[in-house]
């Protein structure tokens, strides 16, 4: 069950100046896919509380929808997520690792960086740089949603390659402006070889401005099948 909490600026909101303005979000979280491209992942989340005021979720609905083949109701589901954020919604970042498939890794360039500690583990590090194919960060905002082309890093344990982290970068040039979307996704093993993910941080920029922080943390993993 991910806890989000998320910050938005002024810039974001149309603000004439910046004002930080805090969300929690407690919800049960899963992945699956539409029944029209069931290749791809997507995150699904039914929300129980915003700011503690509860709300009508509950893991039975979020299982039920999941596991129909009912790609309105799935849609549904990730576009109450989405307005509960207020402006911006930066969504499927479980399956980061995923982009680094044997199948993908044509897309990416790569660059070995020196080696980094994380917590009591030591880590090689792997700079990466989209090159080619459809690009694999949405961000949904203002009723619009934006594709962009990512470069980051990628951090796996030096003693079994056990993925530990994934940051990204992503920004674009809107209205003479940059915007710089970036995250790091931490990863925990969970048995059985099973890799999820521990907590996401992601933050967006306009300029030198902090105008976006959604802060996201993962626990209690469960069976999500009902059967």
């Amino acid at each position: 069950m991910p806890k989000k909490r998320i910050r938005v600026g002024g810039e974001a909101l149309g603000a004439a100046k910046p004002e930080l303005k805090d969300r929690e979000i407690l919800s049960f979280y899963a992945l699956s896919s539409f029944k029209a491209t069931p290749e791809a992942l997507h995150e699904f989340r039914e929300i129980v509380s915003i700011d503690g005021r509860a709300s009508a979720g509950s893991r039975e609905k979020l299982v039920a929808t999941i596991e129909s083949n009912d790609d309105h109701a799935k849609k549904a589901l990730q576009g109450q997520f989405e307005k509960a954020n207020l402006t911006v919604a930066a969504t499927d970042f479980g399956q980061l690792l995923l982009l680094f498939t044997r199948a993908n890794l044509a897309k990416y360039s790569f660059e070995r960086r020196p080696a980094e500690m994380l917590g009591a583990d030591r880590a090689f590090v792997f700079a990466f740089q989209h090159i080619s194919g459809g690009e694999a960060l949405r961000v949904t905002e203002a009723g619009k949603r934006v594709n962009e082309p990512l470069s980051g890093e990628i951090w796996v344990r030096e003693s079994d390659f056990l993925p530990l982290r994934v940051t990204l970068k992503a920004s674009r040039i809107d209205q003479a402006q940059e915007i710089r979307d970036e995250a790091r996704v931490d990863y925990a093993p969970q048995g059985k070889g099973l890799v999820l993910p521990a907590s996401v941080v992601y933050r967006r920029f306009i300029g030198t401005r902090l105008v976006v922080e959604n802060i996201c943390e993962y626990s209690d993993w469960q069976p999500v099948h009902s059967k």
